[in-house]
């Protein structure tokens, strides 16, 4: 009988080739899986760091305020706005400048308070997290402008450790202690809170930690209704973004006389836009407060 040429060696090769390519079909469906894994556990983590740095005070991304913020009154010579202005030096500088720029409108009643060399990282140094409550129970600014930063560029405390600066921890622990700044205040009574943001400084060094100091602020205020974020970087800057020395002092950091006049005008903007949208009132009288007037009395 023929059998034709299908000999038992062909048949024997072809169930290796058989074989084989099941081999090569498992371990490709074996690859497949293990990419498919990886890529879940990735979008997993990340999905999660975001959500917790977004909920624990971190700089991962902006998140979206749900309410609106508090409501304001229309300031008036009767109902004058309470005016806390704090900060390290610099904050003092601005305080200098805008106390009695606010006092003589008649419409505000300004206060200024500060710590030279001090900042939100070092509160063995000095608690500006304490300082900030005792700003709320006894002054109970209806406004509230803020601004240091310059001392930050150092470690932070945080759960029984220090974390050092550029740590990616640093920045979450950083923007926890901004955050709770804002939120005592905005708790307690405050309409408004003006965190003003660091300038360009004179060593180049230091500008990209004063730039992501500032995306902290930003950030911190971006979550919060009734927080606002003052960018001043373009203020003593140039067209080409360059440092312009002429209102700052020799260290390249700290303000002149007219530099300090320069950002209580723009601050005093920011504040206007708020409690006078109408623009300021003529000497002879005030404008009635609006409806949404309703501020405590103070001393």
């Amino acid at each position: 009988m023929d059998h034709g040429t299908y000999s038992p060696d062909a048949r024997r090769r072809a169930a290796r080739r058989r074989r084989a390519a099941r081999r090569r079909l498992a371990l490709l469906l074996a690859i497949i899986l293990v990419v498919a894994i990886v890529v879940g556990v990735v979008f997993f983590v990340r999905g999660g760091s975001e959500e917790g740095a977004g909920a624990g005070g971190g700089v991962a991304s902006d998140p979206t305020p749900t309410e609106p913020p508090p409501d304001v009154w229309v300031a008036s010579r009767t109902e004058p706005v309470r005016t806390w202005v704090g900060g390290d030096s610099m904050g003092g500088e601005l305080g200098w400048a805008l106390e009695p720029m606010l006092a003589k409108k008649r419409l505000f009643k300004p206060v200024t308070y500060y710590k030279v060399s001090s900042g939100i990282c070092r509160y063995d140094f000095f608690d500006w997290g304490k300082k900030i409550k005792e700003v709320a129970r006894k002054a109970r600014p209806d406004a509230a402008v803020i601004m240091m930063g310059t001392n930050d560029t150092q470690s932070v405390w945080r759960e029984d450790k220090w974390i050092a600066y550029g740590d990616p921890a640093w920045k979450q622990a950083y923007g926890q202690r901004v955050g709770e700044i804002m939120d005592t205040l905005l708790v307690s009574g405050a309409r408004r809170v003006y965190w003003v943001g660091m300038p360009i400084m004179g060593e180049k060094w230091r500008n990209s930690r004063m730039k992501l100091i500032n995306k902290v602020f930003e950030q911190q205020a971006w979550a919060r209704p009734g927080a606002v974020y003052v960018d001043i970087w373009g203020l003593y800057s140039d067209q080409n973004g360059d440092y312009i020395s002429s209102w700052r002092l020799s260290d390249g950091v700290h303000f002149t006389v007219e530099g300090q006049e320069r950002l209580a005008d723009y601050v005093y903007e920011a504040i206007k836009k708020d409690w006078l949208p109408n623009g300021e009132p003529p000497s002879g009288g005030s404008p009635t407060p609006s409806s949404s007037a309703g501020g405590s009395e103070g001393t």
